[in-house]
């Protein structure tokens, strides 16, 4: 018996002995990975998550149309330990080539292209409310007419128009829209530059000629049907004539009058108890210009006193004061 007991013992041994090797340890993974990548610039605390995809190093951010947005502002969360080398900021919805590179606290790196998928409406449709040639033959500095289409939301900075002139294809973009709404009895969207402010006008600097209007509405960009006739018209300035307040020493700024430019200013002249007083044009560009009053000028109160704009080209442009001005030395 105690044999056999020798014989298991010497076998149990034996079995621990084959068992017992050298311990060896796993390599750990990289920590070089983004875990999370979400939109935070969204309405009521809504978020969006891109989809990461660590063996392709992609990260896809899908954009519904309905947000509207221009740029994503991401959220990026890291392996544990692990920086990222680009800094953090908005994203254009149109960029190609964003890419972000992580580093490991072991020094490994690992660098993600971002893709940005716009998730648009099938198609889009647009048309100018008025077709008439009156209505699509404007001048520089006057806004352009309002615009139908299916455009399928509210937020007029998602929409770009731009005048491509159709015999030099130079491309002038229209500011920002700053009115777009509904129309039910209609049903269309109608998209309009609702005041007088020049960002919100057709450049002052345009050429003559026929321009196409390109719309870029979620990820379409279409001609419209009817182009625009850009044509110059008299110039003309706007100044008080309430009584002018000018000192000698100092210059005259003297801007376009509405839905006007200055083109091409030869002279300015101003009248005073019937002299005239040559003015020096200093500097002009189509929405104002800037004189000076010259030295032979007398200073004092006048009565009706009568500026002439003239410019080549084009009839005089002559502005009578209603009260009286006063013209000091400084």
């Amino acid at each position: 018996m105690k044999r056999i007991y020798s014989i298991l013992s010497f076998l149990f041994v034996g079995l621990l002995l084959t068992r017992c090797t050298k311990t060896e340890e796993l390599a750990l993974l990289p920590a070089d990975k983004i875990l999370e990548y979400k939109v935070t610039n969204l309405p009521n605390d809504e978020v969006i998550y891109g989809a990461i995809d660590n063996e392709a190093n992609t990260i896809t951010v899908y954009v519904p149309y309905y947000y509207g947005l221009l740029v994503i502002d991401p959220s990026i969360t890291l392996s544990n330990g692990a920086s990222i080398a680009e800094e953090i900021l908005p994203v254009k919805t149109d960029e190609k080539n964003q890419t972000y590179t992580v580093k490991s606290a072991t020094g490994t790196t690992r660098t993600y292209s971002l893709k940005i998928e716009l998730q648009s409406t099938p198609t889009f449709e647009a048309r100018f409310a008025l077709n008439t040639t009156a209505a699509l033959t404007l001048g520089p500095s006057t806004n352009l007419p309002t615009i139908y289409g299916n455009f399928m939301h509210t937020n007029p900075s998602s929409v770009n128009v731009v005048l491509i002139n159709r015999d030099t294809k130079q491309r002038y973009p229209m500011a920002e829209r700053n009115r777009l709404t509904t129309n039910p009895t209609l049903n269309t969207y109608v998209l309009q530059y609702v005041g007088g402010e020049l960002p919100y006008l057709i450049s002052a600097d345009i050429t003559t000629g026929i321009y196409d209007v390109e719309v870029t509405n979620l990820g379409h960009t279409i001609i419209l049907s009817d182009p625009i006739t850009i044509t110059y018209r008299q110039p003309d300035v706007y100044i008080s004539l309430l009584g002018l307040n000018l000192a000698k020493n100092k210059d005259w700024t003297i801007i376009a009058n509405s839905n006007k430019v200055l083109l091409d200013p030869t002279a300015v002249i101003m009248t005073l108890d019937g002299k005239d007083y040559p003015l020096s044009i200093k500097s002009h560009t189509r929405t104002e210009m800037t004189v000076s009053l010259p030295a032979n000028i007398p200073t004092g109160t006048f009565e009706k006193v009568q500026v002439k704009f003239q410019f080549k080209d084009w009839a005089d442009v002559i502005k009578t004061q209603l009260n009286p001005s006063t013209i000091t030395e400084s």
